[in-house]
């Protein structure tokens, strides 16, 4: 007997050995780990040390999912219950420039990135399966404007050769969300961080009133160092927000405010800096892409860091432009039009860290550049909450705003200046289980690539109609092994889906699936002129060289 009691405390002592190795300090450690931690739901008014200690919100860890669904908190609203909730209310778009969906606590990050809009979201629609057109700022914030795709509305992103890929901007009879509101009776006004996406190269031209960067430079803040004007342009586009919401003449307002964190430079203050500074990243993890050659072909701008810390560092900036969008809210409520604005809250793009040998994101077809967030809050307390893993993409948000208010009969005479985006109210309605069956993006750079993915499968062609990758998304959701000699049907399949996609688009881009292929010359359309202090500004940032 004795013999078997110390076997049995062996075995006892091993097993906690194991566990505690394992699992961490507590048993539901791996639970937690698995299904994501969400960051911390308070608020705060101030940069703060350290996180405080309150309840954390759980979200579960963004997965593919085979059978797309909506899940809300109660019974799904209808369309007539949604456009009434709307009715004569203000819409504030937040873009957080370069924020990836999967540094987010609403998607499932484990760090305390997102209090703020990890608060929000459990007031919101969250889109899980959330993509952008192009990861590149210019041509997505035309996109949303547009809801076009970038082969329609032609508008290229800066590059280090010239200030714009394309030269052109938004045609004059292209609808556009600001022009569509504005002409409903809507105050519309741009607040933007970034050169980048403004009036200075072209970029929402038709809003009633624009604050672009060029107006926060040095002219304002004296001799200060470029990181501290930074610093003090958010809380700029926060003052010039506010002055306008005091000029309030009691029309309805549409308020587009692009910040530009987390975005590099990595500008934020000290503060949240220390909250990652000299730490492991979750689940971080540097590789290859399926063509190193080609991911090594165009960098403008030198990494600020090793891997770990540059990770550190983009976190501290999420964490910034997660304050500034706290502040936001507080403007809103103490202006008292908080519970009667639309608050759509999304990105340009993402960010790649070396992931797949990418650097930065315009040049990168990966879902750390591609995968955005999307939140949609209702006014009041009676819209619908819940999580949304149907696919959507960046061009849908005129169309659902346009349905939502009763604005989807305007068109326009040229196919070409008409939105190519869904609705997505019949998902809010639950009327759908989805709105589309692929997503489609386009990267830039001397060898640009197109993504065609659904929930399954995600086809990377390169231009020149050769080069190819198959990801198996249920299988390897990080995208680390090209299987498309594996499963060459289901890559013939997505092809033959890319080609109908290209062939609606203005400029048909087939080159990616048809070596042979000779795109029709089409006149040049003039671009804006660009002054000296936004090539400076856009050089800053890394788009220029």
């Amino acid at each position: 007997m004795r013999k078997w009691f110390w076997w049995a405390v062996g075995l006892v002592l091993v097993g906690a050995v194991i566990r505690l190795v394992v699992f961490g300090h507590a048993p539901g450690r791996l639970a937690a780990r698995m299904a994501g931690r969400g960051a911390e739901t308070a608020a705060y008014p101030e940069p703060i040390p350290n996180p405080p200690t309150v309840p954390r919100t759980d979200f579960p860890r963004q997965q593919p999912s085979l059978a797309p669904a909506v899940s809300l908190a109660g019974p799904p609203p209808t369309a007539a219950a949604l456009r009434s909730a709307v009715r004569n209310s203000n819409i504030v778009i937040v873009v957080l420039d370069a924020a990836r969906a999967d540094h987010t606590g609403c998607y499932g990050y484990s760090r305390a990135t997102t209090p703020n809009l990890d608060r929000l979201a459990s007031q919101s629609v969250v889109f899980e399966q959330h993509f952008c057109q192009f990861p590149c700022t210019t041509p997505s914030t035309v996109c949303l404007l547009t809801g076009q795709y970038p082969d329609t509305h032609g508008v290229g992103p800066p590059t280090h050769r010239s200030v714009m890929a394309s030269e052109c901007q938004v045609n004059e009879r292209t609808i556009t969300l600001e022009r569509m509101l504005g002409a409903a009776g809507y105050r519309t006004c741009l607040f933007s961080g970034n050169p980048a996406a403004s009036p200075a190269v072209g970029v929402g031209t038709g809003f009633q009133y624009a604050f672009p960067p060029s107006g926060i430079r040095p002219r304002q803040l004296g001799a200060a160092a470029g990181g501290q004007r930074r610093r003090e342009s958010v809380s700029i586009l926060l003052e010039k927000a506010k002055e306008k919401l005091r000029a309030s003449t009691g029309k309805p307002f549409f308020f587009y405010v692009h910040f530009l964190p987390p975005h590099n430079p990595y500008s934020a203050r000290d503060e949240f800096k220390a909250l990652f500074h000299d730490s492991q990243p979750p689940g971080y993890r540097e590789g290859k892409a399926a063509f190193t050659e080609v991911s090594k072909r165009d960098r403008v701008a030198a990494p600020p860091a090793s891997s770990v810390e540059w990770v550190n560092l983009y976190d501290a900036n999420l964490r910034w432009a997660d304050w500034a969008v706290g502040e936001l809210e507080r403007v809103l409520k103490e202006a008292g039009v908080f519970e009667n604005t639309l608050l759509i809250i999304t990105a340009d793009h993402g960010e790649a860290m070396r992931e797949h040998a990418y650097e930065w994101h315009h040049t990168c077809p990966y879902d750390e550049a591609i995968h955005i967030p999307l939140l949609i809050r209702f006014p009041g307390k009676q819209g619908p909450v819940g999580r949304a893993t149907a696919l959507t993409e960046t061009v849908d948000l005129l169309p659902t705003i346009a349905d939502l208010y009763g604005l989807a009969g305007q068109s326009s005479p040229d196919p070409a200046s008409a939105p190519q985006g869904k609705s997505l109210v019949p998902l809010l309605t639950g009327s759908a289980s989805r709105v589309q069956d692929y997503v489609f993006c386009r990267t830039g750079g001397p060898w640009p690539c197109y993504v065609v993915r659904n929930h399954e499968w995600a086809l990377m062609l390169y231009s020149g109609g050769e080069l190819r990758a198959l990801y198996d998304l249920v299988a390897d959701p990080d995208q680390t092994c090209n299987v498309i000699t594996e499963h060459p049907e289901v890559a013939a399949q997505m092809a033959a889906v890319f080609e109908q996609h290209a062939k609606r688009q203005r400029r048909p881009p087939l080159e990616f699936v048809d070596p042979t292929y000779q795109p029709p010359s089409e006149p040049d359309r003039p671009g804006p002129a660009i002054s000296e202090e936004t090539r400076r500004e856009l050089r800053a940032l890394g788009y220029l060289q």
